[in-house]
């Protein structure tokens, strides 16, 4: 009877360690690109766990910037992604988009990608932007009396001296530099004219990071800025003296491009995180907590909660400034690099 009692207890513990193998194996560990800071922590504290506990997976945050994933991704190829998931800026995924290391995101396979705004869909679905941050004017309303309505307004001698802008080496700056084209000559592509254009606001300041346009804006250092809405509605909660702008012309985005890699071999597990980030809970936690213009319109902005997030209806998505991101990877961007360190940097 004691051997039957020992063998059956063997058994039992033998299924369940099968059982619970079976699930990890299924379950996995899913690569996911995060950036640092607030948002790496937001991440990991308010929305890995659900994931993680509805599907029995692990998420691995590789954690850094936009063009050093996509470095990553081309130096391993197409068939070893280093990720699984990269959520990145547009300006710097859309070239390896057009180099195939994305898939497909299908209906069947995303069942939000019903929930998100069309204009937030990329074509083909091969890919889609989960989260906007609006980039408009912001300005410090106790050291500026003549409130900027327009991007034209930049150059208004009121602001000389006191505006901050960013440099080439964040992605806002391309994006910048093929507005003031629009706005001036009425198409995007005249990298000369907007540069030179550009010129005329010095002096101004530069930075490279959004985290250091808050506090030269913060400090006073600079008065006028070009701001994304969820970092102003920050500055505001923090206490600091700040309105942001949306210009009549539009605004453009730092956008959350979502994308799966065509090499991944965890490809089901990773289409349930797009779905799981496009959900309604998720998107309800980072427009409430950070206040980013949610991808699946289904979210409710209202009260307080639309003030902080002033871009969240179809029609404002819709006046979100789109560029051909073609035309910029196949040697515009390196056109305006050479074009501002020759007539911004160096003088």
């Amino acid at each position: 009877m004691r051997k039957m009692l020992a063998a059956l207890v063997v058994l039992l513990m033998l299924g369940a360690f099968g059982a619970g193998a079976t699930k990890a194996a299924g379950a996995g560990t899913l690569v996911v690109t995060s950036y640092g800071g607030p948002w790496e922590q937001f991440l990991r504290k308010e929305i890995l766990p659900g994931f993680e506990s509805e599907t029995g997976a692990k998420v691995e945050l590789s954690v850094g910037l936009s063009r050093d994933w996509v470095a990553k991704i081309r130096a391993a190829g197409r068939n070893n992604p280093p990720f699984d998931v990269i959520i990145a800026n547009t300006t710097w995924v859309s070239a390896i988009r057009k180099e195939g290391f994305f898939t497909k995101l299908t209906p069947e396979a995303v069942p939000n990608l019903k929930d998100v705004w069309p204009e937030l869909r990329i074509k083909d679905d091969m890919g889609v932007i989960s989260l906007v941050g609006p980039l408009g004017i912001a300005y410090r309303t106790d050291l500026i009396t003549k409130v900027p309505k327009s991007w034209k307004d930049l150059w208004d001698p009121a602001y000389k001296g006191k505006l901050v802008i960013y440099s080439i080496a964040n992605s806002a700056n391309p994006m910048f530099t093929m507005l003031v084209s629009r706005i001036f000559k009425g198409n995007d592509r005249d990298i000369d004219f907007a540069i030179s254009k550009i010129a005329e606001l010095r002096p101004f300041r530069q930075t490279d990071f959004s985290g250091d346009m808050e506090i030269l804006l913060t400090r006073g250092e600079s008065e006028v800025g070009i701001l994304d809405a969820p970092a102003a509605s920050r500055l505001k909660s923090q206490g600091v003296p700040i309105q942001w702008v949306f210009p009549r012309e539009g605004v453009f985005m730092f956008e959350q491009d979502t994308n799966v890699l065509a090499g991944s071999t965890n490809k089901e597990l990773a289409f349930k995180f797009v779905n799981y980030f496009l959900s309604k809970p998720v998107q309800e936690k980072w427009s409430a907590s950070f206040w980013w213009t949610p991808a699946n319109k289904t979210v409710k902005i209202a009260g307080k909660l639309a003030t902080e997030i002033p871009v969240h209806t179809q029609a404002q998505i819709r006046q979100i400034m789109r560029w051909d991101w073609d035309w910029v990877n196949a040697g515009a961007r390196e056109q305006m690099i050479d074009k501002w360190n020759r007539e911004i940097v160096g003088r």
